[in-house]
């Protein structure tokens, strides 16, 4: 019998503790959880929509969390709880620009009441703005558009030359003239054009040849010159030139017996945690492993915070030499990643990385 009593006692708990779950909480009720925009143009900036919902609980419900499935979609919301029939909105942005075409994006709600997570939609189509100047020369220096301001040699040997051009725009109401022989350029980087003067609306090619030979350099290089214009508005156009010249190899002997051969003794070093702004000190060994004098040719830092220096350039046959780094450390206040590039002659390698890593702390944390 007792038992028995026991048993209904607890139904009765469980029923009362249920109802209590079921209606003293916040219950959200959107208007709607889809949204179709339709056919939306570019141009017209960003679309936007309001998600209206009613608080059909007994208790305050408050939004915990409202994240978009991607950075196009910024959402905005009520963050004050919302009464027991009261009103709130979660509002959604989406970015048009650069984004033609259809789209389904989804806008995850948490809430401390019922449901806990639910998800709105919004979708549409976006028709693409018509295309002009600023799109096919996005490179604005005064009244002229460049295609771009910056052209790259990709791979181009130390024996050869080679030309790359881009296009300039006269958005400007009057003629512009453009005077390639007073760009002031080193020997190895020749300027001319397709026009002398550009008239307004008007285009021009701008050529620019790069002579790696006379260059006399490896790896990653960057320059700029200056290009002079009558442009009343900015008259000096500056082009950035970059090259990745590399060793021409294509007559050395098949017999690899013969090559250099560069062997270092670790590619990563590692100074542990560091104070900020102070200095360490290490060294690779490298070594030639091949049958011909192995020749470093150049040692570059990623940084300036970083000094090298190879205690000799030129190895024979089996000899070794060290290459010293001195790291001074920033105000990172993190683990900071440092690369030295090494060109040399070895046609199998002829650029190996090296890496050197310091947990930097600052005085702060010391």
């Amino acid at each position: 019998m007792k038992a028995k009593f026991s048993s209904v006692l607890l139904l009765v708990f469980s029923i009362f503790f249920g109802m209590s779950n079921s209606y003293g909480q916040g219950k959200i009720q959107f208007e709607k959880t889809v949204h179709d925009f339709g056919d939306i143009n570019e141009e017209d900036g960003d679309a936007k929509v309001i998600f209206d919902f009613t608080n059909n609980g007994n208790k305050p419900l408050k939004l915990t969390s409202v994240k978009a499935s991607c950075g196009c979609t910024t959402p905005n919301w009520s963050t004050d709880p919302v009464a027991a029939g009261g009103k709130g909105f979660i509002e959604v942005s989406y970015s048009t620009k650069n984004r033609p075409g259809t789209f389904n994006k989804t806008i995850s709600v948490r809430t401390d009441g019922q449901p806990q997570v639910l998800l709105l939609t919004i979708k549409g189509n976006v028709i693409p703005r018509p295309k002009g100047p600023k799109d096919w020369y996005p490179m604005e220096i005064g009244n002229v558009r460049f295609k771009t301001t910056h052209l790259v040699f990709t791979n181009i040997k130390n024996t050869d030359k080679d030309t790359l051009s881009t296009v300039l725009y006269n958005e400007g109401k009057s003629e512009i003239a453009i005077n390639y022989k007073d760009a002031k350029t080193p020997d190895y980087v020749k300027v001319w054009g397709s026009k002398d003067k550009l008239a307004s609306e008007d285009t021009a090619t701008l050529y620019i040849s790069y002579d790696a030979a006379l260059k006399g350099d490896y790896g990653y290089l960057f320059e700029y010159f200056q290009l002079p214009t009558s442009d009343i508005k900015q008259p000096k156009k500056r082009i950035n030139i970059s090259a990745h010249v590399k060793e021409d190899f294509s007559n050395v002997s098949k017999d690899q017996s013969t090559w250099p051969k560069v062997e270092f003794n670790t590619k990563k070093h590692e100074f542990g945690e560091m104070k900020a702004l102070d200095k360490k000190s290490t060294a690779f060994k490298i070594t030639n492993k091949g049958g011909n004098e192995l020749i470093i040719r150049k040692v570059k830092a990623s940084c300036g915070c970083t000094a090298t220096k190879p205690q000799k350039t030129q190895l024979a046959p089996g000899e070794s030499t060290t290459l010293d780094v001195t790291f001074t450390a920033g105000n990172y206040n993190r683990k900071v990643t440092k690369s030295i590039t090494v060109i040399t002659n070895d046609p199998d390698h002829p650029e190996t990385t090296l890496q050197i890593e310091a947990d930097v702390k600052t005085a702060e944390e010391n």
